[in-house]
């Protein structure tokens, strides 16, 4: 499974979730650029992948997003409800497709002002696959 595959794969299953909304990936902040977006967000960045023999690991953020509301008093809800999100969408591809998850996941809340006050929580998790395309190698 390529890079391509695995981000449009994962964005396919957020957007099929009834609360997601807005899918995306590339830089998080293009959400600033957006002043209707219709929330909640899923959005997808990228960190380091890497080949190993047979296998691949791709290394992605995966963000959940939400507004937070006039009285700013949803902003633990947002956050508790994007970790079963997250959660959801990780297990929906590795049950449906030959994909991995490698080590641990840890979840990180934040607040941030985009287009819109927002809260949410993004989890860094690394994907391995198997590697059909093979390895270059020198002897």
């Amino acid at each position: 499974m390529t890079l391509f595959e695995i981000i449009n794969k994962l964005k396919n299953i957020a957007i099929s979730k009834p609360n997601i909304n807005y899918v995306g990936d590339g830089d998080v902040y293009t959400l600033n650029s957006l002043p209707n977006i219709d929330y909640s967000v899923f959005f997808i960045t990228q960190n380091d992948h890497s080949i190993y023999q047979d296998t691949i690991t791709y290394s992605l953020n995966l963000f959940y997003i939400d507004k937070i509301s006039d009285s700013e008093d949803n902003t633990l809800n947002i956050q508790s409800d994007g970790m079963l999100q997250l959660t959801n969408i990780i297990n929906a591809l590795v049950f449906s497709e030959d994909v991995d998850v490698d080590g641990e996941i840890s979840f990180t809340p934040f607040i941030q002002r985009f287009a819109d006050q927002c809260a949410g929580i993004y989890c860094n998790v690394r994907f391995t696959v198997e590697n059909n395309l093979g390895t270059c190698s020198y002897d």
